[in-house]
């Protein structure tokens, strides 16, 4: 029984000085919790209250929304899964759009990486199909009594800001924190994450409506993020 336990205080000895050294050398942020992050069962959900919202396309045309709300969960040091966002209020035009006979827009499952943007160093998250990845569909939804139909593809960056600390030790546990989506005329804020942070290739959204060629489309909104329960999450710098 003793040497059990003297091994099995070796292997903690062991893994907090994997995560410190990893932690110290990590170039990217990192979520870190009052519980460990990295299970299912240790996973942080989170909800999100959205404001006023528009996605741009590149020819200038835009679908409007009132508010929205939005639900996730932490899953890892730098992974969230099963997000999933509805706007409220939407239309283009003054011609509402929907969803199902419903006058929302909802997207798919999405999945969500941390990062670096590239113009400085501030916290940022990467958020794209959980199903089909980068490129794949993120919402389709009607407008003008379903005359019109949107497909929006593609991945997108939002800018994080509420990080505490440069490692989980120096971090504190925020009330809620912004998660921010600008663009200008189709095109993204942000397109890219720090080399090494991910994936290769710009992170940019794309519209098509009725089926036409994709054009390049930007979302403009801000995200008030809280933790379940509250104060239970935050992210290094």
């Amino acid at each position: 029984m003793k040497r059990i336990r003297m091994v099995a205080l070796a292997l903690v000895a062991v893994f907090a000085m994997s995560v410190a050294a990893s932690s110290a050398g990590a170039a990217q942020p990192v979520f870190y919790t009052k519980a460990a992050v990295g299970s299912k069962a240790a996973a942080v959900p989170f909800t999100g209250t959205l404001g006023a919202a528009f996605l741009e396309a590149k020819s200038k045309t835009k679908i409007t929304c009132k508010a929205g709300t939005a639900t996730g969960e932490a899953t890892g040091e730098t992974t969230t899964e099963n997000n999933n966002t509805t706007f409220t209020g939407c239309q283009t035009s003054e011609l509402p759009c929907e969803n199902a006979g419903k006058e929302v827009i909802t997207t798919v499952t999405l999945k969500g990486v941390l990062g670096n943007v590239v113009a400085a160093k501030t916290p940022a998250i990467r958020l794209f199909s959980q199903a089909g990845g980068r490129g794949a569909s993120l919402a389709e939804f009607t407008c003008a009594g379903g005359a019109v139909k949107i497909n929006v593809t593609g991945s997108v960056i939002g800018s994080l800001t509420g990080a505490s600390g440069k490692t989980p030790a120096e971090g504190k546990f925020a009330a809620s924190d912004k998660l921010t989506f600008a663009e200008a005329a189709g095109i993204q804020k942000y397109t890219k994450f720090v080399a090494g942070e991910g994936e290769a290739g710009e992170e940019q959204l794309e519209s098509s409506t009725n089926g036409g060629t994709p054009e390049k489309s930007g979302q403009s909104v801000i995200v008030t993020l809280k933790s379940t329960p509250a104060s239970n999450l935050g992210f290094t710098l």
